[in-house]
């Protein structure tokens, strides 16, 4: 008799173990459930709400209302959580990135062309971003700093960016991402880094 209570004692922690497992999973499955659902409904969400800023774009073209439909837009987006599209209206953005490298090269000249490998690959790499336009940077654009090994090398990189925007605030705005997405490019090579003008020093300009 005492054998069987002690096994039934032993035996009993082990289940309430595992029925406790059996009950985590669950709740653990039904709660990723009701994740995937929440997703999907704020996806279709978002969906609606872009459907509904193309019809209204689409129908402020065809009715001439464009300065009028970008004001109730603004009103709008004040109140809502995902916001409206403007229509927006073509605008150039120029900047210039300050690119710092530190290359292993002895002397000037040297440093000035290990520099410029550098920044033709970054600038091969910056073309292929969307709406980002890199001017061709030249050896005399680079300022040097030679040591006995190494040099600091730094150069201002010339770019124009080519978005959309209702007005120009909006188009300084919208230029930041891809100005940081420029800089991304650049720190990925070892040795540089670079400095982000303010967007209040951009030169914007409508296309």
């Amino acid at each position: 008799m005492l054998q069987l209570l002690r096994r039934h004692t032993t035996a009993s922690p082990s289940n309430d173990v595992a029925r406790l497992r059996a009950r985590l999973a669950a709740v653990s499955a039904e709660s990723e459930q009701h994740r995937r659902l929440a997703d999907e409904r704020l996806r279709l969400h978002e969906a609606d709400i872009a459907r509904i800023g193309d019809r209204l774009r689409a129908e402020a073209d065809s009715r001439r209302w464009c300065h009028e439909f970008e004001e109730v837009i603004d009103a709008l987006n004040e109140q809502l959580t995902v916001e409206l599209t403007h229509r927006g209206w073509p605008f150039l953005v120029d900047t210039t990135l300050t690119v710092n490298l530190e290359v292993a090269a002895r002397g000037d000249l040297a440093a000035r062309e290990a520099a410029l490998v550098i920044l033709r690959q970054a600038e091969d790499q910056l073309r292929q971003l969307k709406g980002v336009h890199v001017y061709h940077t030249h050896p005399e654009d680079l300022t040097v700093t030679a040591r006995r090994r190494s040099a600091s090398v730094t150069a201002d990189v010339q770019l124009r960016i080519d978005l959309y925007a209702t007005n120009e605030r909006h188009a300084r705005t919208a230029a930041v991402p891809l100005l940081a997405e420029t800089a991304t490019v650049f720190g990925r090579f070892p040795g540089v880094t670079t400095s982000v003008p303010d967007a209040g020093t951009f030169d914007i300009s409508p296309r």
